[in-house]
């Protein structure tokens, strides 16, 4: 249904703090699920701060999301608890997706016929799961239980996002058929994230050979990486770089789509991961400092391999071996 065609419709917010990239790229498949299981719904992203599903991501939420109130300041301070809420429409349902009891509190004053959170265990929630529910680890997961408690039943968890037809041909002609492709993402949010530029090379080069062509995907901030992983890997791709695309270059739709002609994928814990994830190719994510358990891309294929499982927590701890025997066994599984 067309957005303009909800006027009248039952009205379903969902609250939170805000979105950086990669939090807006974990939530893609929730809201897909939360649109499928709320197909009439008036739906209302609802954010503290700013959100990339309303800017960065906004043509992928066409037909998902109806209506963005992003930076409104709900849930900045706990001041907020004395001031009047901005927002003066009632929802048939509002769903607060974040965990501090303050902000939930706020969320709640939201004019509802239902609200339903997981905060505090869902003990300030209109609906809760059975007794004796224990929440995971995993956020993506977190949210899908939060919408089953609200919507009565589970939704199906699906990773790989509609492409469009154009996107698609975009990437057939960049990476043609024949060739296989191995995508590899070396950058991430934060330096501290990334594993050491010279092991991807070496991951690189074991593709070339395998008889397979390594992709970089390069974003932006990683421009400086480029004629060095070039005169490395001479066989290598950098299709970001390279093609004559139009712009926004640096799209997530054609970063997804770039992946799908891939056999596998790497990536560092990053949004690129995520966009690999939303592609659903194979996948092997490289973890240091942070925890895989909450925030690993979910894929029907994929590994991760961890700092802490070669004694610490610093990126460079994880061999190039370790890392090369995982991409084999994804490819040939």
């Amino acid at each position: 249904m067309p957005a303009n065609d909800r006027a009248g419709s039952p009205s379903l917010a969902v609250f939170t703090h805000g979105e950086l990239i990669g939090d807006a790229l974990i939530k893609i498949p929730f809201v897909r699920a939360l649109r499928g299981l709320f197909p009439d719904h008036r739906i209302t992203w609802i954010t503290t701060e700013g959100t990339h599903l309303a800017t960065t991501l906004r043509p992928m939420m066409d037909g998902l999301i109806d209506e963005f109130r992003a930076d409104t300041g709900i849930g900045r301070s706990p001041l907020g608890l004395l001031r009047p809420m901005p927002i003066k429409d009632r929802f048939s349902l509002v769903l607060d997706t974040q965990a501090l009891p303050w902000r939930t509190l706020l969320a709640r004053r939201l004019r509802h016929d239902v609200f339903v959170s997981a905060c505090a265990g869902y003990r300030l929630s209109d609906r809760r799961p059975p007794p004796g529910y224990t929440e995971p680890r995993h956020v993506l997961d977190r949210l899908f239980d939060l919408l089953e408690v609200a919507g009565g039943r589970r939704p199906p968890l699906d990773m790989a996002v509609p492409i469009p037809a154009e996107a698609e041909a975009e990437a057939r002609a960049v990476l043609p058929d024949g060739p296989g492709y191995v995508a590899i993402a070396p950058g991430a949010g934060k330096r501290v994230k990334c594993w050491p530029l010279e092991r991807f090379v070496e991951l690189a080069r074991a593709q070339v050979a395998g008889g397979r062509v390594p992709v970089f995907i390069l974003g932006p901030a990683e421009l400086d990486w480029l004629p060095g992983l070039r005169a490395a890997v001479p066989q290598a791709l950098f299709p970001l770089q390279d093609a004559e695309l139009a712009e926004p270059r640096y799209s997530p739709v054609r970063t997804i789509a770039l992946t799908r002609r891939c056999a596998a994928a790497v990536a560092n814990d990053s949004g690129t991961s995520h966009l690999f994830g939303l592609a659903d190719v194979p996948l092997l994510t490289l973890y240091g400092p942070t925890i895989a358990e909450k925030l690993r891309p979910k894929v029907t294929r994929g590994t991760v391999l961890t700092a802490a499982a070669f004694g610490g927590r610093e990126m460079e701890r994880i061999p190039a071996d370790a890392a090369i025997k995982e991409v084999e066994g994804l490819i040939r599984s």
